[in-house]
């Protein structure tokens, strides 16, 4: 590999390195066009001038990291804006203090005071600290009179909702900013994906530096409260705040409502203990939650939990999964099955019709390349490559739609309990293994959980693929497991658990 510079390759030392030697165990040589290349195995020297121009480039790295930090920091300190005023407010321009800036024509911003938006700051922060309305209720109460109560607008307007989410409820909440004080560092934009920093990170000028809308003892109490909510959702596990840990629910990401389709959140009970997932659509940020959708949807864990372990156990790791299947997919539409036949053998022939085109289209190429070929023979070579290349693209579009045809359709039954046969038999207390080997055996899986509440059913759907074979911890020691799976989509087929009321 050639590169312009070494020091062009990362700006830390460690990265760099990294970059040099993970290719060279592979026999792979990573040499710089500014240095001399070394046919021998003589390169101390050449390793130690690359060792100082990285170490020169990561010093001038962290050195722009320093004065910008120290920059942004007085920037703060003097009252001066950073990004888009918060809502209530409105930018002032002035002029730049620095007179060759200001002579380029720079400028810097000041927070004012906007008179439309500013009093509805000061109304959110009175229902909050007056009412005690949490924040989905403060969205209802705003969103009542969209009017009197503008919703702010995203940076990019496309993104605008048109009216009132939580989240904008509880940014303007926790936005130090509405003290008059000028904060900064509140979010790592870049370093942790906009995640919050701790408040000990936040860098506050040091009084006052543009027109306040609560007070800092109205901000620090609506933070305390905050907090406290927070903590109040966390579960009650006998152990003092600082040894709780989050808790992990098995199945999060992986349900979904049946009827808006989105994916249920999951929570405990704080007196009883018990996980359950639950969809709430008022707290969802669309518009294409069913009228009809019920206000909220419960869906238990521990019932749940038993029903697709107890399927999985009988379906896909037991002794009769190839019986279950066998029966399973023959009551499914019989149609279906047999369209598979057709669908696939009209792939087959599209597939040796594309082969058998681009033969042609490689020996019309080859005479292309001739010495003696005339121009006149040269135009109608040139026509026919035209020719093929369209035929190909066509048939290579008939392929894609009989693939996906033949995706859509549900599997043949030969292939499937021949993927089957390939996976172990784990099914004796599947329900009891360790939480974070189901895990990894549910992502081997591709499982996909929809909750039908009207119907009190779930449906599963699987994909056998290769990753199944990292599912050998699940096994039994002195069981063999079997070599990986050929990938196979299973859809659902109207299962329907009968265990704890399902």
């Amino acid at each position: 590999m050639i590169c312009e510079s070494i020091d062009r390759v990362a700006r830390r030392t460690y990265y760099g390195t990294m970059i040099e030697h993970e290719p060279e165990r592979a026999g792979v040589l990573l040499v710089a066009a500014d240095e001399p290349m070394h046919a021998g195995r003589k390169r101390a020297t050449a390793i130690l001038t690359r060792r100082v121009k990285q170490g020169v480039a990561e010093w001038y790295a962290l050195e722009a990291l320093e004065k910008s930090w120290d920059g942004f920091k007085e920037h703060t300190e003097q009252g001066y804006n950073i990004g888009r005023p918060p809502y209530g407010y409105l930018a002032e321009k002035i002029p730049h203090p620095v007179p060759a800036r200001r002579e380029q024509g720079k400028t810097k911003t000041r927070l004012v005071l906007d008179p439309v938006r500013a009093p509805v700051v000061r109304y959110l922060y009175d229902l909050y600290l007056s009412t005690g309305l949490g924040l989905m209720q403060l969205r209802d109460k705003l969103n009542a009179d969209p009017d009197a109560y503008p919703p702010p607008t995203p940076p990019d307007p496309r993104r605008a909702l048109g009216h009132w989410a939580v989240s904008s409820v509880w940014e303007i909440l926790r936005n130090p900013k509405y003290t008059g004080y000028m904060v900064w560092n509140r979010r790592a934009r870049k370093s942790a994906g906009n995640r919050i920093n701790p408040p000990s990170e936040w860098i506050w000028s040091p009084e006052p530096m543009h027109p306040a809308i609560v007070s800092r003892a109205e901000y620090d109490t609506v933070a305390t409260r905050a907090a406290a909510n927070e903590a109040s959702r966390r579960p009650t596990t006998g152990q003092p705040d600082a040894e709780r840990t989050r808790t992990e629910y098995l199945y999060w990401g992986l349900v979904r409502c049946g009827i808006c389709g989105l994916r249920m959140s999951g929570n405990i009970r704080r007196r009883t203990g018990r996980r359950y997932y639950f969809c709430y659509p008022h707290k969802q940020r669309t518009a294409k939650i069913p009228p009809d959708h019920p206000r909220t949807v419960y869906l238990g864990e521990p019932g749940l939990h038993e029903a697709i372990t107890s399927w999985l156990s009988c379906a896909v790791f037991g002794p009769d999964r190839t019986t279950y299947w066998r029966q399973a997919l023959a009551a499914s539409t019989d149609q279906e099955h047999n369209r598979r036949a057709p669908v696939a053998a009209r792939l087959g022939e599209t597939t040796a019709q594309i082969a058998e085109l681009n033969r042609r289209l490689q020996r019309q190429v080859l005479n292309l390349e001739a010495d003696d070929i005339t121009p006149a023979a040269r135009r109608q070579i040139t026509t026919r490559i035209a020719e093929l290349e369209t035929a190909i693209g066509q048939r290579q579009a008939d392929a894609d739609h009989l693939r996906a045809e033949l995706d859509s359709l549900p599997p043949d039954i030969d292939e499937t309990t021949a993927a089957l046969a390939r996976l172990p038999e784990v099914a004796d207390n599947l329900a009891d293994r360790p939480q974070p080997a189901l895990r990894l055996l549910y992502d081997a899986l591709n499982i996909k959980i929809q909750y039908q509440p009207g119907e009190h059913a779930v449906d599963v759907e699987i994909t056998l693929t290769d990753a199944i074979g990292d599912t050998t911890t699940l096994a039994p020691p002195d069981q063999p497991v079997g070599p990986a799976s050929q990938v196979c989509s299973v859809p659902p087929v109207g299962f329907e658990p009968t265990l704890n009321g399902f």
